[in-house]
């Protein structure tokens, strides 16, 4: 049996903050009083990576749930985690006035606007 490619989150709470800090700094926002909140979004980036980690070993998005009037199915525990990791990370962003590109760089997909810009450099 194949082993599944299963995501794993590489990057620890303290290594969030670090990228968090190095961000604010880059961008000249960083001042010790932002501590709280720093903490709270490398948390959050934390608890969305293993909610996707949990996610992505699942077969279902849904469990069955017993309860004293019998069961019923209902959404898996992990999209719940995800959602609300995904929402406090919006949230804390927003406050230190961070996006995600701030944090981990732009993605490398080349787009047509690359190809085009790349034709351009020729003519320089």
């Amino acid at each position: 049996m194949a082993k599944k490619d299963i995501y794993e989150p590489t990057i620890s709470v303290g290594g969030w903050r670090a990228l968090i800090v190095k961000a604010l700094k880059k961008s000249n926002r960083y001042n010790a009083g932002l501590d709280f909140q720093i903490i709270n979004l490398a948390a959050a980036m934390r608890t969305h990576d293993l909610a996707i980690r949990d996610i992505d070993e699942l077969d279902t998005v849904t469990i069955v749930e017993s309860n004293r009037n019998g069961e019923k199915t209902v959404p898996h525990p992990a999209f719940k985690v995800q959602r609300d990791a995904s929402d406090s990370i919006t949230r804390q962003l927003k406050i230190l006035g961070l996006t995600m590109d701030d944090l981990v760089g732009k993605p490398d997909i080349p787009g047509p606007l690359d190809d085009l810009d790349a034709k351009m450099q020729k003519f320089d």
